[in-house]
């Protein structure tokens, strides 16, 4: 039984945030918030210090958040001091959507999840490292894929953000759990 209990609480976190967001059509500026009281409420046990990891939990999402959402300006201002131009192409990509990619699908989420997995026990792992990589593929795939047109922004890419991030971030704090042939043996869970 607590297998199914950890396996839920792996996939119900990410939903239940981005069901947050999505009924409160919440300030963009409370989506690190968002994300980080619900790491921190899933798994409060986790953490090496609970109180601390909290409050260090919400202060790395927002850091980490201001990262990708000033650092998307500034390597766009960085490629116009070079002189590049919007005629530059990426396929249908512009560079301003290469920026966009780099900060808010690159730097931010590997930001988001080396920062956060630093505040629970046994994150060092080969594992933690194949999670964010797979992790920052697959936002990186979607981002090519997505296309605002097509979508009635019912789920608009903040939230896939959120719903991946999060996804691979409780992999990595519950893998020695998940590994356990008996989990509802583990405190905790």
């Amino acid at each position: 039984m607590g297998k199914i209990k950890l396996i839920l609480k792996i996939v119900l976190s990410p939903f239940i945030s981005v069901l947050i967001l999505f009924l409160s059509e919440s300030s963009l500026f409370l989506y690190p918030l968002i994300f980080s009281l619900i790491v921190s409420l899933s798994n409060y046990k986790r953490y090496t210090d609970s109180i601390k990891g909290t409050v260090l939990s919400i202060i790395f999402s927002y850091f980490s958040f201001f990262v990708g959402y000033f650092g998307w300006g500034l390597f766009l201002k960085g490629i116009e001091s070079i002189g590049l131009t919007n005629d530059i192409h990426i396929g249908t990509w512009f560079y301003t959507d290469l920026a966009f990619l780099i900060s808010g699908f690159l730097i931010a989420p590997l930001l988001t999840l080396l920062l956060n997995k630093s505040l629970f026990r046994n994150t060092k792992t080969k594992t933690t490292l194949w999670i964010i990589i797979i992790t920052i593929g697959i936002l990186i795939l979607i981002s090519f894929i997505h296309n605002d047109d097509s979508i009635d922004n019912y789920f608009n890419m903040m939230n896939v953000w959120q719903l991946i991030v999060m996804f691979g971030l409780q992999l990595i704090i519950n893998q020695e759990y998940l590994s356990k042939k008996d989990a509802s043996s583990q405190h905790g869970v």
